[in-house]
């Protein structure tokens, strides 16, 4: 448990970071359709990496340890979106959030994998 409160607090740190830097983006003047293109491909590797890491110290069951971290930047990213969007829920974010879910997941269990090969 005190290794995913440590992850979660590198992933609000890679949130703040990829916040201000999209945030740059529109300044310059990039289209918004590629920066929220950005902060989704980045937020799905994110979440795969950090999900790989994470079952690489798990034991067993990848797929549970997978779904608690992604279940836990989740939230993170349900409570920002409290606060910053004028549409909480629809199904789009429905979507994008059950991607982000399952990428966590599919991270994990490719850690568990690759550490049972190394063993």
């Amino acid at each position: 448990m005190k290794y995913l409160f440590k992850t979660l607090g590198y992933y609000v740190i890679f949130l703040i970071l990829l916040i201000f830097i999209c945030s740059l983006f529109n300044l310059i003047g990039v289209n918004s359709t590629i920066t929220n293109l950005i902060l989704f491909i980045f937020n799905l590797l994110a979440f795969f990496i950090l999900g790989f890491k994470n079952g690489k110290k798990v034991n067993s069951k990848g797929y549970i340890a997978g779904l608690k971290m992604s279940g836990l930047f989740i939230l993170v990213l349900i409570i920002i979106n409290l606060f910053t969007a004028k549409n909480f829920f629809n199904i789009a974010t429905f979507i994008y959030y059950l991607v982000l879910i399952l990428a966590g997941t599919f991270g994990s269990m490719m850690g568990i994998n690759k550490k049972e090969e190394a063993n």
